[in-house]
């Protein structure tokens, strides 16, 4: 598992601590949500997938501008999500 850079852990921290305080909340558990707004490469999909990691996400949404997922080059073997073109 690469390591997170610290930018990058203080931003997975902060999830972190923003679904603990949304635990002891009286919202149920299905309107919980985080979001995360960094620099372009800063590292956002890394700070996603451990912050799902660490709170061990059963399911994860992630949700961006279709216009910029087409502007990036795909990994290799990536699929897109259903809908995509």
């Amino acid at each position: 598992m690469k390591e997170l850079r610290p930018h990058q852990r203080e931003a997975a921290d902060s999830v972190l601590r923003v679904f603990e305080l949304s635990a002891r909340s009286l919202a149920p558990e299905r309107w919980l949500r985080a979001q995360v707004i960094m620099a372009t490469g800063a590292g956002k999909t890394l700070v996603a997938v451990r912050s799902a990691e660490e709170l061990h996400a059963g399911r994860v949404l992630v949700l961006v501008p279709s216009l910029d997922c087409r502007r990036r080059p795909r990994p290799r073997g990536g699929r897109r999500a259903v809908g995509g073109r």
